[in-house]
């Protein structure tokens, strides 16, 4: 990854843990703000004004935080449904449809999913995934017995009502059923996401075969065009 990709890989991450934060209601004080990213105020700053001038924020006394009312009530489920992926469920999400929704005397729209029986996450093992996962930071799992020390978490994805993590594991794809997760250790090691790795976990190849990950990954090498049979080198 060269130097510029980096540069914006920590933009990336910077703002969207910085509107996660306030979208979660924090108040934000710049200058602590610029000494946890290692950035200057400045710098802060001008991610304020230039790139997140589409919110509604307030700055008092070094501090900011953002407005709450109707509009920031739009935003915070706009921002919901773009994150966790709904967004491609809904011919257009805008503020009006937003509404619509959340004025309902009785929910107009209804996402099915299978009634399979499965093992829920707990929900303490998903919000800590969602944080490592935001803010790029390797983990320790215990699984079912099985534990996995410095894993890299990639994403979280629900196919047919269960949730799967996906990650990188000692320079291999790896995945856990939520279900079998009983707890999640934060590491102090930090990662920086590799694109091709990000880019496999969202292939509509290898989400087609998420829940048999276990047993055809073996078999299978990835490639520019996708998952083809694995075929042993002579």
């Amino acid at each position: 990854m060269s130097q510029s990709e980096r540069r914006h890989e920590r933009l990336a991450v910077r703002l969207s843990l910085i509107i996660s934060r306030l979208v979660a209601g924090e108040t934000l004080v710049i200058q602590t703000l610029a000494a946890e990213f290692g950035v200057s105020v400045r710098t802060l700053r001008r991610d304020f004004r230039e790139r997140l001038a589409y919110l509604d924020l307030e700055f008092r006394n070094g501090q900011c935080r953002l407005l709450s009312g109707s509009r920031q009530r739009e935003l915070t489920v706009q921002t919901f449904v773009r994150q966790s992926g709904v967004e491609a469920l809904f011919p257009d999400i805008d503020n009006q449809l937003v509404n619509s929704l959340l004025s309902a005397s009785e929910s107009p729209c209804l996402i099915w999913h299978s009634t399979n029986v499965r093992t829920q996450a707990q929900p303490e093992v998903f919000t800590r995934l969602i944080r490592a996962i935001t803010e790029h930071r390797r983990v320790t799992l215990l699984a079912e017995g099985h534990r996995c020390t410095g894993l890299a978490p990639y994403r979280l994805v629900c196919s047919d009502g269960c949730w799967y993590l996906t990650g990188e594991h000692e320079g291999h794809i790896t995945v856990f059923t939520l279900g079998d997760i009983h707890t999640v250790t934060f590491n102090p090691e930090l990662f920086v996401p590799d694109t091709q790795v990000r880019n496999l976990l969202s292939h509509p190849d290898f989400l087609r075969v998420l829940p048999h990950f276990q047993t055809f990954h073996s078999l299978f090498v990835v490639g520019d065009d996708g998952f083809s049979p694995f075929k042993e080198q002579r």
